[in-house]
């Protein structure tokens, strides 16, 4: 007997595999994922644009990705000494406007040669909420604590989120045929509307994906239900972070647990799960009673990720780009 919902893996192993490139766009909880994935040395793209959360900024980002559009300075805002865009999360700002500009352009270059080849595309919606900027009459990604009387906001509705959702998957399937498509909706609880609000809005893309689903069919377009894992599997607050809205460390790691069973074959799990030794091994700081002590360290970390690479080549990528600050990979 079961006193909880348990939300069982799906039954689609060998979807993700490590050599395979991946893209993951969309809210916050993309992040999260993302560095999972990334601390089991897959080859992912994660939020070249920062976290994005609605739709309509979601098919945006697909469209600069596509034709690798330029960012100008131009079109940058100076927020509190930051140079800074409303389509980028402000991880990406710099106080001189060239140099933000070429760290989103060299992030835009990163997310379209990932899309360009992209085995599976994973967008994460987060809310149908919208915020257009009415100097330039746009749909915004970030308003970056602007005045609010400087935007519009409004909810989507069902058939205009079906119809943007469409788009994605077009632009996508157009630029790379051979992507999967795979839509989550994050377990963030956007409780600027209220909670009936925050349950509306959920619904409605919940529905417009299940649309695309039918649609389309799960060989082009499919669900993981990160959503209902938090709503109902989880189901506590002692699940959700300090502010009670995000998740918490402890449930993105079940919540990935469940991704790892749906998504990954035995072999690809067992790789992951060395991989995962590996990298969390070279993320602890080196602590050495003498010099000579934390050289040993360091060789013996050299030589972990040569056994690595040597019994599984397709890591080598991964494992160069885990820190490119750190000499080990070099």
């Amino acid at each position: 007997m079961e006193f909880r919902t348990v939300i069982r893996p799906l039954c689609r192993q060998g979807l993700v595999e490590h050599g395979s490139p991946m893209l993951l766009l969309g809210s916050c909880f993309t992040d999260n994922i993302g560095k999972c994935l990334r601390d089991d040395l897959f080859d992912v793209e994660v939020n070249p644009f920062g976290p994005v959360y609605n739709p309509m900024s979601v098919l945006r980002s697909l469209e600069i990705l596509r034709d690798c559009q330029p960012i100008r300075e131009e079109e940058l805002i100076e927020v509190e000494g930051l140079y800074r865009s409303f389509l980028f999360h402000s991880r990406y700002s710099a106080v001189d406007s060239a140099q933000a500009a070429d760290m989103m352009a060299a992030s835009v270059l990163s997310g379209h040669e990932t899309l360009k080849c992209a085995s599976v595309v994973f967008l994460t919606l987060g809310t149908t909420r919208v915020f257009r900027h009415l100097a330039s009459d746009r749909i915004v990604a970030n308003c970056h604590k602007q005045p609010a009387k400087e935007f519009e906001s409004r909810c989507l509705g069902f058939d205009e989120t079906v119809a943007v959702l469409t788009e994605c998957i077009e632009l996508i399937r157009g630029f790379n045929p051979s992507a999967r498509i795979v839509f989550t909706i994050s377990p963030l609880r956007y409780l600027e509307s209220g909670a009936h609000g925050n349950q509306l809005i959920k619904s409605t893309l919940l529905l417009a994906v299940d649309e695309m689903v039918k649609v389309f069919g799960e060989d082009v377009a499919s669900y993981f239900p990160a959503y209902e894992i938090m709503m109902d599997d989880l189901r506590d607050y002692r699940f959700y972070a300090e502010d009670m809205k995000h998740p918490s460390s402890q449930a993105v790691e079940y919540i990935y647990e469940i991704f790892r069973a749906s998504y990954f074959s035995p072999e690809t799990e067992k790789v992951a799960a060395e991989a995962r030794a590996l990298t969390r091994r070279l993320s602890h700081r080196i602590v050495a009673s003498s010099t000579e002590a934390g050289a040993n360290e360091i060789a013996a970390r050299q030589r972990a990720i040569r056994a690595i690479t040597e019994r599984y080549p397709k890591l080598t990528d991964a494992v160069r780009r885990y820190n490119g600050k750190n000499t080990l990979f070099k």
